[in-house]
């Protein structure tokens, strides 16, 4: 299995079994960048004034988990061929088990509230970003032309109805609440809104007790899982540029001890300065998370 090992600063080592369960042939950032370059092309000049915006522009950063109007092109306004490309994207910087949730969170949002947005043109060795944000799901695809990634998402996810999509990763928290002291629990509380900074609230992962250390870095394992082997690459240089896995805080609040769906209602976030992963359970059935990472200037 596939772990993180925090060696001077952070050295992360990939399995077999866990890339070979999240194979994804089409995932990598050649395809995502090919899929949004195609799409882009095929828009007409009048969905390109909807959707192009420069590469700063303050919509590229925002997150909005309810379905509020956006000031992108509307999937109302795409064709049916346009729309599966987008969903070529989806699957290119998207593990299979990614994807497969993403496409049905999709789903969940009517064609007049989900947008796409190019924040400047796809060009080669040039910087943009490919966004589509809708009700419970953003995601962001970025290039920087020659400079190196420093910054991941923001990316929304969730659902409501949840149902399954996301027990595999609650499965991991449930055994995290179990695994810890009841001192532990007292240190990890903080704040609970998805999108909100950890800032010194809770517990450092490498402080955590031996069986607790490795559940909490299997959860946040199972998030990065979300994204292709390249897109996680970004956020997992981000980790260790924040000082490695073990120098992340894990903070808990609300009843963890059962799932959402049978009336747990509990938020967790793993992050630092640099990045955040969270859970919010907003009620039964009704999950928010984010991921996101920015580089210190």
């Amino acid at each position: 299995m596939r772990k993180l090992f925090p060696l001077a600063g952070v050295v992360l080592v990939f399995g077999a079994v866990l890339l070979a369960q999240n194979k994804n042939p089409a995932a990598s950032d050649d395809a995502a960048r090919a899929a949004a370059v195609k799409l882009f092309k095929c828009l007409t000049d009048e969905q390109k004034k909807l959707a192009l915006k420069p590469l700063d522009d303050k919509e590229r950063w925002k997150q909005d988990f309810p379905p509020v109007e956006r000031p992108g092109l509307p999937y109302s306004k795409l064709t049916a061929e346009q729309k599966a490309m987008i969903d070529d994207v989806i699957q290119a910087m998207c593990s299979e088990y990614g994807a497969k949730i993403c496409l049905e969170v999709e789903k969940q949002t009517p064609d007049d509230r989900r947008y796409l947005f190019f924040f400047g043109a796809p060009e080669e060795g040039k910087p943009f970003a490919w966004r589509i944000a809708m009700h419970h799901l953003t995601l962001l695809y970025a290039e920087f032309g020659k400079d190196k990634a420093n910054e991941f998402g923001p990316v929304l996810l969730g659902g409501n109805p949840v149902n399954k999509l996301w027990d595999e990763e609650e499965k991991i928290l449930l055994d995290l609440r179990a695994a810890l002291s009841d001192d532990e629990v007292k240190k990890a509380a903080g704040p609970g809104g998805s999108g909100q900074d950890v800032g010194d609230k809770g517990v450092k992962i490498g402080a955590l007790n031996d069986k607790a250390k490795p559940l909490a870095k299997k959860l946040l394992e199972k998030r990065l899982d979300v994204f292709s082997a390249d897109r996680r690459k970004v956020l997992e240089k981000l980790i260790e540029g924040d000082g490695g896995v073990e120098s992340l805080r894990f903070t808990l609040t609300g009843d963890a001890t059962k799932g959402h769906l049978e009336g747990g209602n509990y938020s967790w976030k793993i992050g630092g300065a640099v990045v955040l992963c969270d859970w919010q359970t907003v009620g039964k059935n009704h999950l928010h998370l984010t991921v996101r990472g920015k580089a210190k200037p």
